[in-house]
């Protein structure tokens, strides 16, 4: 399970949290929040703040804590960058996943006796894996929809290597004599923005 890095995402973004805790990642999200408490939380647990509130974003970075700012809102693009910048990993574990809804960590089984009174008879027959949260008692398996996660994890991994390769372009220099840039890289630089 990773333990970091640990989020926090405001109430604007509640996809990315389920998100982050399918892929094992430890993030709160709360429906209802004063921006106050939530700079409390990321400060005293010491978590990343995600956000789509550039003021809320401001008031982070003056306090010194790890935020990043939404803009896409496309989840892969998203989860791209999440993954560039702080080195979330773009890929499920079975035995390394937390509740969508809860946060908590979901226990892995292939017994149907575990999850016989918990979902569908049909569904109970028709997967061989599932999820438990053992504290909101929620069941998981990896239905139709599966498709469509791993799509999304894939197109994010592309996104993610492109966003690399850009940042690597942008951030080279060529160093001619005692540390000044050559006039070619600094236009080279400036096209690829």
């Amino acid at each position: 399970m990773p333990t970091h890095p640990r989020f926090i995402a405001d109430s604007m973004l509640g996809h990315v949290a389920r998100w982050l805790r399918l892929l094992g990642y430890d993030t709160l999200y709360f429906r209802d929040i004063e921006d106050w408490k939530l700079l409390r939380i990321a400060k005293e647990e010491g978590r990343i703040l995600i956000t789509r509130d550039v003021s809320l974003y401001r008031r982070a970075r003056k306090e010194s804590l790890e935020a990043i700012l939404v803009e896409d809102p496309e989840i892969d693009m998203i989860l791209a960058e999440l993954s560039r910048r702080f080195g979330v990993e773009l890929e499920f574990h079975k035995d390394d996943t937390r509740c969508p809804e809860c946060n908590t960590r979901l226990i892995y089984t292939t017994s149907i006796t575990d999850v016989a009174h918990k979902v569908n008879k049909n569904i109970a027959l028709r997967y061989k894996e599932f999820w438990i949260c053992p504290k909101c008692g929620k069941v998981y398996w990896q239905g139709k929809h599966w498709k469509t996660i791993n799509q999304i994890l894939e197109s994010a991994k592309i996104k993610k290597a492109k966003l690399v390769s850009k940042t690597t372009i942008k951030e080279r220099r060529i160093y001619v004599g005692e540390g000044t840039t050559s006039n070619n890289a600094l236009s080279a630089e400036k096209s690829s923005l």
